[in-house]
């Protein structure tokens, strides 16, 4: 009976010894685990190595080891796999395990900068940055922010990162840092002013004709008024300038035609008491109104400056100021 014993373990051990064991425990390939393949520069990541044999299953005891094709983009911890991001490119981990390699790509992208976008004043409106972000965006990323009023407001300025665009145009910015933008509103209202009128005087020209100068028109006026008891805005006014001739030196014709010329301008001041100054394109023209405001009624007077020139170029400046209008809320 122990004889038979002893023949049954030898003859089990012989079967484990011929049963392939050892080409199972064999490296046949790498399988590569990453927990993120686009890290941003500074951000780390890790990739994992798992030596497998032919059937796919996982082989114990072996080491690995990791190399980067561009440490520059990003480098990797030989022995554990950790990957630190450097600058923005592609960068090949390679793991070898028990002689067999296996490659994954890292892609580093950029840094994310954060736009920050508030809106100030006490009138409304909207404020779109393009492209739109989350409010993340890649560094470098050209945004252009556009600023729409809501109906009785107006956009009074642009402020922080975009100080010093004009609040007619949309503010551009480059993403390079964290950037803060303030998009200030404030409450807008028209006023429309009844027709005012001046007579400028006369002028006599080099060859002794000479005419009676008016000037009449509307002024319309925006004002926007803003959180801090100021106002702004802007004006403009057409204004007819009629010539008509007094007088005619014998032998010679005197003509002269009237014209109307338009002006705008910004409107400053306060609640209470504003001014307008308004100038034609060419300069000729020139109005400065100043009103004292009381609720929906703007009342005040204007001077108003045009100068007049003959064919040869010669000027003839005339001036006046109006008397009282009044410009009421629409």
């Amino acid at each position: 009976m122990r004889t038979h014993v002893i023949v049954a373990v030898v003859l089990s051990f012989a079967v484990a010894a011929c049963g392939g064991s050892a080409n199972d425990a064999t490296v046949a390939s790498v399988q590569l685990q990453t927990t993120n393949g686009n890290p941003r520069v500074g951000e780390t990541s890790h990739v994992g190595a798992t030596p497998v044999d032919v059937h796919g299953i996982a082989v114990p005891g072996v080491t690995c080891g990791f190399v980067s094709s561009a440490p520059a983009v990003a480098t990797v911890a030989i022995d554990t796999g950790a990957v630190t991001a450097i600058s923005i490119g592609v960068a090949t981990i390679t793991a070898t395990c028990g002689g067999k390699e296996a490659t994954v790509d890292i892609t580093v992208r950029p840094n994310t900068m954060r736009l920050t976008i508030t809106k100030a004043g006490n009138g409304g409106g909207a404020v779109f940055a393009s492209p739109a972000g989350t409010p993340d965006y890649d560094a470098g990323t050209s945004i252009t922010i556009t600023a729409t009023a809501n109906p009785g407001s107006a956009f009074v300025a642009w402020g922080g990162a975009c100080a010093g665009s004009a609040a007619t145009a949309p503010c551009t910015l480059v993403m390079d840092a964290d950037k803060a933008v303030t998009a200030t509103f404030g409450l807008s209202q028209t006023f429309v002013s009844g027709t005012w009128s001046k007579a400028l005087g006369t002028v006599t020209d080099v060859i002794g004709c000479q005419y009676a100068i008016s000037a009449s028109g509307v002024l319309t006026m925006g004002v926007v008024e803003n959180a801090d008891g100021t106002v702004s805005g802007t004006s403009s006014t057409t204004a007819h300038i009629g010539i008509v001739t007094t007088y005619s030196p014998s032998y010679t014709t005197c003509t002269a035609l009237p014209f109307d010329v338009t002006a705008t301008g910004n409107i400053a001041g306060t609640d209470a008491s504003l001014t307008a100054t308004l100038a034609s394109s060419n300069g000729n023209f020139t109005m400065t109104f100043t009103g004292a405001r009381n609720a929906s009624v703007i009342t005040g007077t204007a001077s108003l400056h045009e100068t007049l020139k003959d064919g040869a170029g010669n000027a003839y400046p005339v001036s006046g100021v109006t008397g009282s209008f009044t410009a009421t809320l629409q």
